[in-house]
């Protein structure tokens, strides 16, 4: 995970929290480590296989929460704003004695 984590190039910040120091620390202890001894790990550990599959899956079901997450605002803003404009169009047709309905505003030839 340390050498995952060696790919961001995280960085130290201003605001810190304790568990972002020691992932900093995770990462400093463990990017010394070679590439060899990492892949003597995997070739010779019967878990390894296992193992990856499994972080992979915690990412892939991290981001799908996180993505399902997105699409519910992105929902929810997308019918607030048709609501607003349904309320534009019906003040319009008040004040301006204009179609009264959001159908009749698009002729279709």
């Amino acid at each position: 995970m340390g050498k995952v984590l060696e790919k961001l190039q995280l960085d130290s910040t201003p605001i810190n929290t304790k568990g972002y120091e020691t992932l900093l620390k995770l990462v400093e202890n463990t990017s010394r480590d070679s590439f060899d001894l990492n892949y003597g790990l995997f070739m010779y550990n019967v878990n390894a296989i296992e193992q990856l599959e499994r972080m992979d899956f915690a990412f892939e079901s991290l981001k799908k929460k996180l993505f399902g997450s997105l699409h519910g605002v992105l929902r929810k803003k997308l019918f607030e704003n048709s609501e607003k404009l349904k309320a534009l169009q019906e003040k319009s047709v008040k004040q301006n004695g204009a179609l009264s309905s959001p159908r009749e505003t698009v002729k279709i030839r």
